[in-house]
This record gives C-alpha cells, sequence and structure tokens, in this order.
C-alpha cells in the first residue's frame, strides 16, 4: 500500500523551482505481523499447526543469533541471506588486532533474486484517502478515487470467489 508524498522539482544547476510533483511512498497504517499473527496466516495456507509454526519461528531466530555470532552467513533458500559486518579500530600491526578489538557493526540481510523478482511485480494498491485524511479535507476527486477503488476491490474479490466455486 502507498501514499502519496509532495516533492520539489530540481533543475539540472541543483536550482529549487516553484513546481512540485507527487510521488507514491510507503505508507503504514497498521502495525507489523508478528508471530502470533503471521503463524495464523501460514497456519491457513498450509497443514502445519500455529502452535508448531510458531515454535519453529522462535528457534529460527535463535539458531540465525547463534550461527551469526560465529560469523556464519544464514541463507533460507527462496528468502535470502543474514549477514554481519565487523568493525574494529585502526592497528598498525596484525596482531594487535584481537577479538576483544572487534565487534559487530551491523546485521543485515540480502533478499534472493528471485524472491526480489516476485516482490516487485506485485501490484501496489493505494491506501485509501478516507483513512489517513480528515474529512474537511477530502476533495470531490479523491472521495471519487476512493469510491473506484472500493468498487474495484469488490469485483475482484467477487470474481475470485466464483473462481473458487467453479472448481
Amino acid at each position: 500500500m502507498y501514499d502519496t508524498r509532495v516533492s520539489r522539482v530540481l533543475t539540472p544547476g541543483c536550482q529549487v523551482e516553484r513546481k512540485y510533483k507527487r510521488y507514491g511512498v510507503p505508507k503504514r497504517l497498521i502495525d507489523p505481523i508478528r508471530n502470533r499473527e503471521f503463524a495464523e496466516y501460514m497456519e491457513k495456507r498450509s497443514g502445519f499447526h500455529r502452535g508448531q509454526i510458531d515454535g519453529i519461528l522462535t528457534e529460527m531466530v535463535d539458531a540465525i543469533r547463534s550461527l551469526l555470532a560465529i560469523g556464519q552467513p544464514v541463507t533460507i533458500e527462496g528468502l535470502g541471506t543474514f549477514h554481519t559486518s565487523l568493525t574494529s579500530p585502526g592497528f598498525e600491526r596484525p596482531e594487535q588486532v584481537t577479538p576483544g578489538k572487534v565487534s559487530v557493526s551491523r546485521v543485515y540481510f540480502v533478499a534472493c533474486p528471485e524472491f526480489n523478482r516476485q516482490v516487485k511485480k506485485m501490484k501496489c494498491t493505494r491506501i485509501p484517502f478516507n483513512l489517513y485524511m480528515p474529512e474537511s479535507m477530502l476533495t470531490k476527486e479523491m472521495k471519487k478515487a476512493d469510491r473506484e477503488q472500493e468498487l474495484a476491490e469488490y469485483n475482484m474479490e467477487g470474481s475470485k470467489m466464483d473462481e473458487e466455486v467453479q472448481e
């Protein structure tokens, strides 16, 4: 889901003009899905029980943490790889760089190429204006766009149900 943001247009000489354009930006109206909700979602899609999934997720986090602590990157096939970066102060000689002087500077995740491609192909949907703007600021065009989007989503849901009934 996305919202729009207004941004000034810069000219090649970095001069700020009085023009503005709107851009799509991520909008988060709801909190991220946590383990319990994620496990419930996966339970509906698979033959596994929510408790099993929740337990596996918890153990997975502990295992990834342990492996990263010993410098081992962790790849979950189809998803991506967890890595660590190390840092230390600068030293004159290699023998001065001891384990006590080296620390993890960051943990990062790199999505696998196929996962990245699939996510990038997903269609973005606009968050209805009426969910985040006061009623007094909604224009006729905004209200019309919200109604059209709601109708399109309703028609899409109806066609999905029709396909399921035919199967």
